[in-house]
């Protein structure tokens, strides 16, 4: 189940989220089909786009994680208020060892560049997608997972 794991994320990332000041939001976009994953790895991937996405919004700001789905996938999406990525970034930050520029400042806040290289290949594993996009003040990632369409009927 999405839903749990999300639930999951949510809880696994709160004291991060508290101790920067950002408040992490949780929103179902209508019933979300259970889908077939690794729940390790699917957690690694969910609390990786949230602690980024915790990593790089302001004090006071907020982060959004919502689920649903449509005819064929079911999806996640975290939204951030980091400002946006360098649109010559978008492309690449997937890439391994890509880190955009204001991953470059000296501190604690840096990683190694290979946290969204992991996930790309997680999701793809699992059949599914990963994209990201800026949006208002800040940037969205969303992962998509096929919905299995035998399991799908069942719950109807």
């Amino acid at each position: 189940s999405l839903e749990d794991l999300i639930s999951d994320t949510l809880v696994a990332t709160s004291s991060i989220a508290r101790a920067k000041g950002v408040e992490v939001k949780g929103k179902l976009l209508g019933p979300v089909p259970l889908v077939e994953l690794s729940t390790k790895d699917m957690m690694r991937v969910l609390r990786n786009l949230v602690e980024n996405a915790i990593r790089h919004t302001p004090s006071d700001g907020s982060v959004w994680v919502e689920a649903g789905s449509d005819e064929h996938f079911a999806f996640v999406s975290v939204a951030d208020g980091c400002g946006g990525i360098a649109p010559q970034d978008l492309d690449r930050v997937f890439d391994l060892a890509f880190r955009g520029e204001s991953a470059r400042t000296p501190g604690n806040d840096g990683g190694a560049g290979v946290g969204l290289a992991i996930a790309k290949g997680i999701v793809e594993a699992h059949r599914g997608q990963i994209d990201v996009c800026n949006e208002s003040s800040g940037c969205r990632f969303t992962v998509r997972i096929p919905v299995n369409e035998s399991r799908a009927s069942d719950q109807r």
